[in-house]
């Protein structure tokens, strides 16, 4: 199955000239100076001028999404004092991943995938502005902020799939590394950024002041993404055998072949599988962080934050360089980034060093964004146009799925202590992708 490119006036080489309705001057002296930054192999996919519109309303959202975490957080312990009521929050926004994953992968095969991802923004921008006005007025209380969590957990479930299976609409499968590499890369940054700004703007401000901004931020993502395509620029050249129902009671049809598709299909099956373990074993350290900053490098919050910092800068560069990579050899590449993911926990759990603790959580960042970004673009690559969606959200679960991970994994640390649950996991992951690598080549052999 090989990736077409359509003969309507929506191509690449027919919108960029006119430059999205500038005139055909103007708009190749700006479209010259944005290929000036795009000439490397690195940045190839930002010649694209729907990429451009893509990645830049995808930055703004993701950059009010880390303030919206961060924000919540803060506000909910100045409300109530408690340590619980974070956990509340937090699971209030992760459990209808669960639930709505699965329907936003048929919202993603049966509608336009702009529409979703541009209503889902605009629903987050009347959100956010809600939230102003009642922090704005006093009115704020710890219940909306749950009600909130929850409607966005919705929001985002609903629209991840769409938002991640529409790259290679737009784009192609020639480009779709470096597109999602370039893509994972902006999102890295903005968990870098978001945060920051976010606590700065609370600490010099109020919370209505920075909900206002993040409902602006939420808005100026949707005058991007309304002029994108509607139709996919690229899509598949044979007829689609098995289209998604429109019928009334065929969404949980639709629900059960999508199911189907992963499960019969061993390439999908395979990845899908390799890739949970994978999450489920190295992501849970996240959560476990203050504690083993607190008891085992015997630092405070400052610490954290400069360690959260230097993974962030490593998935930056992580994501940068698998956006340099050709298309090929992928499945290889996930295995190397996982495998070097494994050691560098293995070895955070065994420091007790901050200085050497540091330059880990670096190696650490690069190596899970190398193994996204690579996952993400090989569970786009496989699957049939008209299933995509569907195993997109079925991928996107894994985000979910690790906030329950994190339970057990805390439980293993409150008995065990952090080391032993982080390292135990990290020698476990080990031995999967050892596994993994000797006996299963179809994984290895993934292009």
């Amino acid at each position: 199955m090989t990736s077409v490119p359509r003969p309507a006036p929506v191509s690449p080489e027919a919108v960029e000239p006119a430059f999205n309705g500038e005139p055909a001057v103007e708009g190749a002296r700006r479209q010259g100076r944005i290929r000036g930054i795009a000439t490397s192999r690195t940045f190839t996919a930002l010649q694209d001028a729907n990429f451009r519109l893509l990645f830049t309303g995808n930055v703004l959202q993701f950059g009010a999404m880390q303030m919206s975490m961060l924000v919540r957080g803060v506000l909910s312990f100045e409300l109530t004092g408690s340590y619980a009521a974070l956990g509340v929050v937090s699971l209030a926004n992760a459990i209808p991943g669960l639930i709505f994953s699965l329907v936003g992968g048929i919202a993603a095969d049966r509608f336009p995938k702009k529409t979703v991802i541009q209503s889902a923004q605009i629903v987050n921008f009347l959100v956010s502005a809600a939230l102003a006005v009642l922090a704005g007025t006093g009115l704020l209380r710890f219940e909306h902020l749950v009600l909130t969590a929850v409607l966005q957990g919705i929001v985002m479930s609903l629209m991840m799939p769409s938002r991640q299976s529409i790259i290679l609409d737009l784009v192609g499968r020639e480009r779709l590394t470096n597109a999602v590499a370039l893509n994972t890369s902006g999102m890295n940054l903005m968990q870098l950024v978001g945060p920051g700004l976010g606590g700065a703007l609370l600490a010099l401000s109020s919370p209505a002041l920075v909900f206002g901004f993040m409902a602006l931020l939420y808005f100026v993502a949707v005058t991007f993404t309304v002029r994108l395509p509607k139709e996919p620029v690229f899509a598949m050249s044979e007829p689609r055998t098995h289209p998604v129902g429109r019928g009334r009671g065929s969404g949980i049809r639709d629900i059960g072949d999508g199911l189907k598709y992963v499960a019969r299909d061993p390439t999908i099956r395979t990845l899908m599988a390799v890739n949970f373990l994978i999450v489920l074993a190295s992501m849970p350290y996240t959560m476990m962080l203050p504690g083993f900053v607190r008891e085992v490098l015997h630092r405070g919050p400052a610490a954290q934050g400069m360690l959260m910092s230097m993974s962030g800068v490593g998935a930056v560069a992580g994501s940068l360089t698998v956006a340099t990579m050709r298309e090929r050899a992928r499945g290889r590449l996930l295995l190397i980034c996982a495998t070097v993911l494994a050691f560098a926990l293995v070895a955070f759990s065994v420091s007790t060093v901050y200085y050497v603790t540091l330059p880990l959580m670096l190696v650490i960042g690069a190596s899970t964004a190398g193994r996204m970004s690579i996952g993400q673009v090989l569970i786009q690559a496989y699957p049939a146009d008209e299933y995509r969606g569907r195993v997109m959200a079925v991928w996107m679960m894994q985000f979910n799925l690790v906030a329950f991970g994190t339970f057990f994994v805390g439980i293993m640390s409150e008995a065990f202590g952090p080391q032993l649950a982080i390292g135990g996991l990290a020698g476990f992951l080990l031995v999967v992708l050892l596994c993994v690598t000797l006996f299963v080549p179809r994984f290895r052999n993934l292009q």
